[in-house]
């Protein structure tokens, strides 16, 4: 059990950016020696760091994907135009092929990626 992502238990219509997406990104993409963190002087897998909340509001939020360059990371209101939120479904469709994050054994819970969902359609504020 992860507290971090067991503490969203039912979807949340008005997320918080540093209350409650990024404690679930900081520790399954930004921890220490996670893909999007920073370990010595190595850099953040395709410069998003998920380490601290202002480093990944900025490499996050209106920042082209690196693998999909004409498709945001986040773009606010739009979760389905969001290169972010379309990697954390299990669908492979909706992904675009892409594989599926984090890289864990099992995807996020449900009630966590429908709070990022929401968060995405509020306008991803920094709050």
């Amino acid at each position: 059990m992860n507290p971090a992502i067991d503490r969203i238990q039912v979807p949340l219509d008005s997320a918080s950016f540093k209350n409650d997406i990024m404690p679930v990104l900081r520790v399954t993409c930004g921890s220490s020696g996670a893909c999007h963190g920073v370990v010595g002087n190595s850099s953040p897998q395709l410069g998003l760091n998920l380490q601290n909340d202002s480093a990944a509001y900025a490499s996050l939020v209106n920042v082209p994907s690196s693998n999909f360059p004409n498709m945001m990371r986040v773009r606010p209101g739009l979760p389905d135009s969001s290169f972010m939120y379309r990697v954390l479904i299990p669908n492979p469709t909706y992904r675009l092929g892409y594989y599926r994050m984090p890289l864990t054994q099992l995807p996020l819970p449900f009630e966590t990626t429908e709070t990022i969902r929401n968060w995405i359609l509020k306008g991803a504020l920094n709050n």
